[in-house]
């Protein structure tokens, strides 16, 4: 069955505005019955939308629960689901005209949507509806797209490699400081695959995975992109593979029918199903994780030594749609969960840790020992990150699905690697050509 990729969709689906609409997609969360973005209703009727774990969506409805007592004119529908599906709905909302308002949106679409004119600028709201006077400012930075302010930092957070601690210490191992590199974490996983159970591997496959690929190449002087291209060269695509293919065959990483497995939301992981030691993450998903298993999580920065490859990045933004209706409403409600304490405390520090000081500081007291983790894993990095890239260009989810395709047609042995990677790389110039 041939599938349209998330940029098609959307791209096909924009230039139905003012035409003939595909139907929204329906929510799948509580709260009233009213119709937000363009499918109509009041000012004060708002819908908002977001992906995550269990976790995620209890935290998120207290919250919004909360800010309904404060302001009991404001009338908030919630549309949560998981990672799986979330974009194409979302897609298909906005090619019909009937966004939600409220969009909780990812630093790899944010270029996407924006470009397209599907979300509103922010900076007019700004200081007063929306405070970000006291915030870092690469927490302002991480929502901006070409000078404009398109999205708020639902929290701060950067690259985490979570494992499995008691079977490490149960193995007899312990995991170096933050200078590992990655020779070394190669040379511990191989100690551990060695003693590990029938069934469990030493780490998660990362022909899979393009985050442990991108802090490689920025402890390497390079980026994933670069003045809207690739940044790096098929040379390096091709060193990163055959590494992976390498532990791969030797029963160190996950195999590909394995790998394939753990798919979209947290639950679904090789960490979580005790199959694997290593995970290559986020910091703020310790929670989903630590919530789901059975055993303490650690964190780690991701292998490199001292070389600077971790960055400070948005989890995720909260952006308002171009379409809304009732804008004024819907900023308000950003400016709540990221900004007022009574309200943003609710949420933990499931999304990352909070760019306002204030909230950060009401929160610390109440948090739970996996929220104080995070904080300190994000104030121990202060010194150790680099820059926060631009955001993504336009295709970049394309390029995504690309070259997770190049690394499983590695692993399935479907292709050898350099014609994987060639074919990579002519896919990836026909993309950000466009």
């Amino acid at each position: 069955m041939t599938q349209l990729s998330r940029r098609s969709l959307l791209t096909a689906g924009l230039g139905l505005l003012g035409g003939s609409a595909l139907a929204a997609c329906g929510g799948t969360g509580g709260g009233p019955a009213a119709s937000g973005g363009g499918g109509g209703g009041g000012s004060s009727a708002i819908q908002m939308t977001w992906w995550g774990s269990p976790e995620r969506h209890k935290r998120t409805q207290e919250a919004l629960k909360k800010f309904q007592e404060l302001h009991s004119d404001v009338k908030i529908r919630s549309q949560f689901s998981g990672w799986d599906g979330y974009w194409e709905k979302l897609a298909t909302q906005t090619a019909g005209g009937q966004p939600p308002d409220l969009i909780q949106m990812d630093y790899a679409y944010i270029t996407e949507y924006a470009g397209r004119g599907a979300l509103e600028p922010l900076d007019a709201y700004v200081p007063k509806a929306l405070e970000v006077d006291d915030w870092a400012d690469a927490a302002v930075s991480g929502g901006k797209v070409d000078g404009k302010l398109y999205g708020m930092n639902a929290g701060i957070n950067s690259m985490a490699l979570m494992y499995n601690d008691e079977l490490v210490k149960e193995l007899g191992f312990e995991v170096p400081d933050y200078k590992m590199s990655w020779d070394d974490y190669i040379a511990l996983c191989k100690q551990i695959k060695a003693k590990a159970p029938e069934g469990t591997y030493a780490t998660q496959n990362a022909l899979f995975e393009s985050l442990p690929f991108e802090a490689w190449l920025r402890q390497r002087g390079k980026n994933i992109y670069a003045d809207g291209k690739l940044g790096y060269e098929p040379a390096d695509l091709t060193e990163w593979f055959s590494i992976w293919l390498d532990l791969q065959k030797s029963g160190v990483a996950a195999p590909a029918e394995e790998q394939a497995t753990a798919v979209g939301d947290v639950q679904n992981s090789l960490l979580v199903r005790k199959k694997s030691a290593f995970h290559f993450g986020h910091s703020n998903q310790l929670t989903a994780f630590s919530g789901l298993s059975k055993f303490q999580v650690g964190l780690h920065m991701f292998p490199g030594g001292d070389k600077k490859g971790q960055y400070y990045k948005p989890s995720q933004l909260f952006t308002v749609s171009a379409k809304s209706k009732a804008k004024d409403a819907t900023v308000d409600v950003v400016n709540a969960l990221l900004n007022v304490p009574d309200v943003a405390i609710l949420l933990g520090s499931e999304r990352g840790v909070p760019a306002k000081p204030a909230v950060k500081d009401a929160l610390t007291p109440k948090a739970s020992e996996t929220d104080k983790r995070v904080f300190e894993y994000i104030d121990f990095l202060a010194d150790k990150v680099g820059p926060t890239p631009a955001p993504p260009p336009k295709g970049s989810t394309d390029i995504g699905t690309a070259l997770s395709d190049a690394g499983e047609q590695i692993a399935f042995g479907k292709a050898p690697v350099a014609e994987a990677v060639e074919k990579f790389f002519g896919e990836a110039e026909r993309i950000l050509g466009k």
